[in-house]
């Protein structure tokens, strides 16, 4: 089933932002991307459940302080590889469902 309603579209386009705006770190903004893909919205790119599926190791920030903290940099460590990759794939999907406005 396919899930394309403006309200899908509008937020895609805010997890996009937040990717972009660094206010959201790469891997939570990929999870709710593959969250949305599987989901039924399929113009969503499958990158970013590549992506995802890179970085799922890595613990969601509500539980860094679970975490030994020598550990959990460690895990961190790993978004800096796939962070310019991930954004710069985030600003080329945000721009082409911009401009399909």
């Amino acid at each position: 089933m396919r899930n394309e309603g403006p309200e899908q579209v509008l937020e895609v386009q805010r997890v996009l932002e937040q990717i972009v705006a660094k206010q959201i770190p790469v891997h939570v903004g990929c999870q709710l991307l593959t969250a949305m893909l599987h989901n039924g919205n399929e113009w969503v790119w499958s990158d970013f459940d590549e992506y995802y599926s890179l970085l799922a190791d890595i613990p969601l920030p509500d539980q860094y302080l679970m975490w030994n903290q020598e550990a959990l940099l460690v895990k961190l460590k790993k978004l800096d590889l796939y962070e310019e990759q991930v954004i710069h794939l985030a600003k080329r999907l945000y721009d082409e469902l911009k401009s399909q406005e």
